[in-house]
């Protein structure tokens, strides 16, 4: 617990100076600032947190990673820190959809804001496809990246399959006509406990083949849905489990995967 408390306080000092003289403006007014500019200031923040919490981020397919236009990423959900760690590798200026409960979080709103994410509210249909129409806008502008959690909601339990991934969640994407990129992630669910168990901790990040316009004009989104599902699952469950295991024995000698 005395290794969270010091890195909070040794935090604090820069917390408050880059949110009261950056986030919190590029929050109230984003129109005002390029959207690169107030994305690296918060991806630089962001590195500092994941660096004092003893965050290790284990990633590989960035190469993957379409070479030109805006793409929108698709992935598991297991844990507030997964946007947070996906920002953390991604050069590009990229924005993700929340749920609508973290708009009233004290900073982590205008953390969100200031790369103008999008706040959905799962209870409100009206609202989701009002959201949904915003997302695929802004694809169609070209304007940054996306990342996107099909399954709704969190999914903690490091030893259950993927959720059931919501096919509208792809329309965006099929109607701005832009890539869909799947993405694998294993070990935030263990980031953010109130008494860490752990010196370091392992983040794996897997980007997986891209789904081009011309690989998905002749499908439906529920069989789009079906394929990026399968894809992830696949990957957490023949690569990316059995590799964060071994990184996390690799940097704590305690370990325990059943713990």
């Amino acid at each position: 617990m005395f290794r969270w408390i010091k890195a909070v306080l040794l935090l604090i000092p820069r917390l408050i100076k880059d949110y009261c003289f950056a986030i919190s403006r590029y929050g109230s007014h984003p129109d005002k600032y390029p959207i690169k500019k107030r994305y690296n200031k918060l991806k630089k923040l962001i590195k500092i947190v994941t660096k004092r919490l003893g965050v290790y981020i284990d990633v590989s397919g960035l190469e993957k990673l379409p070479k030109t236009g805006k793409y929108m990423m698709v992935s598991n959900h297991l844990s507030m820190f997964d946007p947070v760690a996906m920002i953390n590798v991604l050069d590009e200026a990229t924005s993700f959809v929340s749920k609508i409960e973290t708009e009233n979080y004290f900073a982590v709103n205008k953390a969100i804001k200031s790369i103008d994410g999008l706040f959905l509210d799962r209870k409100n249909l009206k609202q989701q496809l009002k959201i949904m129409m915003k997302l695929q806008e802004d694809l169609k502008a070209q304007n940054k990246n996306w990342i996107i959690y099909p399954e709704g909601t969190r999914n903690e339990d490091q030893f259950s399959l993927v959720g059931e991934f919501h096919h509208g969640t792809f329309r965006p994407a099929v109607k701005a006509n832009v890539p869909i990129v799947p993405v694998a992630i294993y070990g935030t669910q263990r980031v953010l406990k109130i008494k860490p168990k752990y010196k370091k901790y392992v983040v794996s990040i897997s980007f997986l083949e891209p789904l081009y316009p011309d690989d998905y004009q002749t499908i439906s989104t529920q069989e789009i849905a079906n394929k990026v599902h399968s894809d992830i699952q696949r990957e957490l469950s023949f690569t990316l489990r059995s590799r964060n295991n071994l990184l996390m024995k690799k940097f704590n000698k305690k370990y325990n995967y059943f713990k």
